[in-house]
């Protein structure tokens, strides 16, 4: 069942129903909460860390909407029971107390929104909150100072906090916050982009929902006493803005890419932080249009419960595609979307008519190696995975040839392809017809000219460099393969929305393929197809195995089959994709 919904999903979305669309979001979860309101359990589903880290994080991430709406002079329901729940989270003597952060722990994750929550609203904690539940409050937080964290975009949840609890008199390290917001100067590479993780080095959404958010947030409170790091962060996040402009479609879509994908609409919420700073570039009227498409385009997919709230998953309730680190309390890092409402109403975001956003037709980032384009309505993205094994199903989160606003990526890619079913944008190859490999990490990896070349192996004996020079008509990809031995080969395209019966590989390759005359995977919405420039291969279409898609619940993709002598060869592919008309 879907809820009915508080706003028109179709209208421009103002002030008034952004905050209207807040209110409902929080009051749906209210019935959730936990003993002494000091949590919220929204579902049997478990993630790796302890149930008492769950539930807070149920609490705190409402705190992501919260905070802007009170800031922004909004009314939201819940607040005093948050508090209530503040408190007694953090009393180590009440039924409900969280426990304390040890190190790689949730709670130090969770301590982010808590610390926002102190820096913007004091005045209400000091009226709501007696002083003894303040400074269980402020103890609890201290443990951050100390405990090891990831070295990553962990490290500014330790300055938020810090930064909170300095804000209020309590004491702290000062030395280590230094030390943190000089470990955040040396993730940052060039072109608006920081690496998330010292030795890994992703490129993802984590930039727009943490580097960049925070770093907008330090400089709101620290313009004055850090003006110059304060600039860099503006400066930064301004930059990035030119890039990220183009991980959205026309519809307000946004690029499946990378973990976190059950966070939804927060992706969003860093067009609103910087349109409190401006952007020389990018109009007050082209800010609100990113956001508002991009919210509106949320609002049509069946994303929550028929209680009106948020599921794990991404266009549709989806665990297949979680991460370790989701439990059922987890989507609401989305909140982070309404970060605009701490904006006046008179602020130009909201007074500017919202504008179409036209970026140039083809985008090239050097540091990242990522190149994005628009074809057909459709944003699309070709990057070198990241160095990183520590994600589920992180080969079909990274490691695919391209990804898409619409067409969206598969999970389990390779686990069923003798059974019929096949991921999307993968060259794999197998020896047995039974075990097949796609590429997981590279050796190397040169974007030049418009043109990504990275050099790559599936398994020892087998070579691949292939090359993907991509363009608003569609994407050439040419692989020159080394093999030690015979390999068969399936090579998809992106996946369309279209249910296509299953039958096995074998079954497949004895059929007959679809007409030359059009293309391989047309759906309801979305088309597909690959062709063998030099006609060696039998062309197919495969459906997807059932919700390991992203998008589309049902979807097959384009493929390619045959085999490669041991020898060296050169596959040459086409592939176009986009919105039918």
């Amino acid at each position: 069942m879907h809820p009915s919904l508080p706003i028109d999903p179709d209208a421009a979305i103002d002030r008034d129903a952004a905050a209207h669309l807040l209110s409902w979001l929080v009051g749906n979860h209210l019935g959730a909460f936990t003993q002494g309101n000091a949590g919220l359990k929204l579902g049997s589903t478990v993630a790796a860390y302890d149930e008492n880290a769950a539930r807070l994080e149920g609490l705190s991430r409402l705190l992501w909407g919260v905070v802007p709406a009170l800031a922004g002079g909004c009314s939201v329901p819940g607040v005093e029971a948050i508090i209530e729940g503040l408190a007694n989270g953090t009393d180590p003597d009440h039924l409900a107390y969280w426990g304390e952060a040890g190190d790689m722990d949730q709670r130090l994750v969770e301590m982010a929104a808590l610390a926002v929550f102190l820096r913007e609203q004091p005045e209400l904690l000091n009226r709501q909150m007696p002083q003894a539940s303040r400074e269980n409050l402020f103890r609890w937080l201290s443990r951050i100072q100390d405990a090891r964290i990831n070295p990553s975009n962990w490290r500014f949840f330790r300055i938020l906090v810090i930064d909170a609890l300095a804000s209020l008199g309590w004491p702290v390290d000062r030395k280590a916050l230094a030390e943190e917001l000089d470990f955040i100067d040396s993730q940052y590479v060039s072109e608006g982009w920081y690496k998330d993780g010292a030795e890994v080095g992703r490129f993802d959404y984590y930039n727009s929902f943490a580097f960049h958010f925070y770093g907008l947030l330090y400089a709101r409170w620290h313009t004055v006493d850090d003006p110059e790091r304060s600039a860099r962060y503006i400066e930064r996040a301004r930059t990035f803005a030119l890039s990220y402009r183009h991980w959205f479609a026309e519809d307000g879509s946004a690029i499946a890419y990378g973990r976190s994908m059950t966070y939804r609409f927060g992706a969003a919420g860093f067009w609103g932080l910087l349109a409190e700073v401006g952007h020389p570039e990018l109009s007050a009227g082209q800010l609100r249009g990113l956001w508002s498409r991009s919210m509106r385009w949320w609002l049509g997919q069946p994303i929550f419960d028929a209680e009106g709230r948020l599921t794990v998953g991404y266009a549709y309730p989806n665990l297949l595609m979680s991460e370790f680190y989701n439990s059922a309390q987890s989507p609401l890092w989305a909140l982070k979307a309404f970060a605009p409402l701490s904006l006046p109403a008179d602020h130009p975001f909201w007074s500017a008519e919202e504008e179409v956003d036209t970026p140039p037709a083809l985008h090239a980032v050097a540091v990242s190696r990522q190149i994005t384009w628009r074809s057909n309505g459709v944003a699309y993205l070709v990057a070198p995975p990241p160095k990183h094994r520590e994600i589920r199903h992180v080969a079909d989160k990274y490691a695919k040839f391209a990804y898409s606003s619409h067409h969206g990526f598969c999970v389990e890619s390779l686990d069923w392809i003798s059974s019929g079913f096949a991921g999307d944008n993968l060259l794999a190859f197998s020896r047995d017809g039974i075990t097949w490999a796609f590429r997981t990490e590279i050796d190397e990896a040169v974007l030049e000219d418009g043109e990504l070349k990275t050099v790559w192996s599936p398994f020892p004996g087998c070579r691949v460099t292939t090359r993907q020079r991509p363009s608003d008509a569609g994407e050439l990809r040419e692989s020159t393969i080394e093999a030690d031995f015979s390999l068969q080969v399936l090579a998809t395209g992106h996946a369309a929305d279209l249910w296509v019966p299953p039958r096995s590989l074998q079954q497949v390759i004895e059929s007959a393929g679809p007409s030359e005359e059009r293309p391989a995977a047309e759906g309801f919405t979305l088309f597909s197809d690959l062709r063998d420039l030099d006609g060696r291969l039998k062309r197919r279409v495969l459906p997807c195995a059932p919700n390991t898609n992203l998008v589309h619940p049902h979807s097959a993709v384009p493929a390619l089959l045959g085999s490669i002598p041991a020898s060296r060869s050169l596959m040459r592919t086409y592939l176009t994709a986009g919105g039918r008309s």
